[in-house]
């Protein structure tokens, strides 16, 4: 979810609030200070609190497992969902305070096992904070460093292959599906890669999105190296250049609706995995050949126990109704109190 950008320059969240409160009666009450933390009062005499684009839908243990993805791995793993292969690893320091054998020595072994190439993750961040694939072993060594330098925890994962899909649950039935498609520029035959880092930032800034291209990202500049490239590199006319090896919206990444194209198969499996995991309103990131097409192979990536809404990159009454419309979905789960 966006912490800000809407046309005014505020917060996506009350701006959104505040025009579909009145749709269902509804009282909004924000913070006054920062005006992301509220009080929604409905004419049916229940209230509920938000914290920015969290309601209070999911109970606090399966919200708290779903922001662990080695929690969730497991539990998706044991109800029998497919999910990649992974194992978590520790800090030294934890490592001895665990008595445990999963070090980084231990984390290297483990991507050999694997094979090449692997992803490493912290365990407990989300939009794709720290997430980067290693192709071999001293790629591995620098991930490890950047996660373990802040986290005390981190996933090595097997990179399975599939288009990256989110699809979005309420109370078992599909309100939003999208799939991601990771940062990327496309050249000119004129412009060095930074210059069209310069322009699509510039592009997303005047649709409304807020979100920052993170130029200085070790990631980009790891998978440039990998290609001979830097970031003052000219690409020939046409040439489109992937920036990052994950999709996450938060980092450039960029959606294609399938809402109306998903699956009935794919729906079906959405829902289980929200409902394995006790969570009402639910993002799940899935990888597979084509959402739109009969299910067959997948693995479950992620689940997001928070999922924003407001991810489309194009700004105007079409984009603020459709995004309107499916927070006043969750609204009125909110109003309707406890599944």
């Amino acid at each position: 979810m966006s912490r800000g950008g809407g046309e005014d320059g505020r917060p996506f969240m009350p701006a959104i609030l505040e025009r579909i409160g009145p749709l269902l009666g509804a009282e909004v009450i924000f913070e006054p200070e920062f005006g992301i933390v509220g009080l929604v009062r409905f004419p049916n005499g229940r209230q509920s609190y938000f914290w920015h684009n969290k309601f209070n839908l999911n109970s606090v243990s399966s919200a708290r497992i779903a922001q662990d993805k080695g929690y969730t791995t497991h539990f998706l793993s044991v109800q029998g969902f497919r999910v990649p292969r992974s194992r978590t690893f520790f800090r030294e320091a934890f490592r001895l305070a665990l008595d445990s054998d999963r070090g980084t020595e231990a984390a290297m072994a483990y991507a050999h096992s694997l094979g090449w190439p692997v992803y490493v993750k912290p365990c407990r961040r989300s939009q794709g904070d720290g997430v980067s694939m290693a192709m071999d072993p001293a790629e591995l060594v620098e991930a490890t460093a950047r996660v373990l330098g802040r986290d005390r925890m981190m996933i090595v994962q097997e990179a399975c292959p599939g288009r990256d899909y989110r699809i979005v649950t309420l109370d078992g039935e599909v309100i939003n599906a999208y799939e991601r498609v990771p940062l990327e520029v496309v050249g000119d035959g004129r412009s060095s890669v930074a210059a069209l880092l310069e322009t699509l930032q510039t592009t997303f800034d005047a649709s409304g999105r807020d979100t920052r291209i993170p130029v200085e990202d070790e990631r980009i500049h790891t998978r440039l190296r990998r290609q001979g490239l830097t970031v003052r590199s000219v690409l020939p006319e046409g040439a489109r250049l992937r920036l990052l090896d994950i999709a996450n919206l938060s980092c450039g990444g960029t959606t294609i609706d399938i809402t109306e194209r998903l699956h009935p198969s794919v729906a079906a499996l959405a829902a289980r995995v929200a409902v394995a995991l006790d969570l009402r309103f639910a993002g799940i990131d899935l990888l597979m050949p084509d959402a739109t097409a009969p299910l067959e192979d997948y693995v479950v990536l992620e689940v997001n126990s928070a999922p924003g809404l407001d991810h489309y990159g194009t700004a105007g009454p079409d984009h603020q109704a459709f995004v309107d419309a499916l927070y006043l979905k969750v609204l009125r789960a909110v109003e309707r109190g406890p599944a």
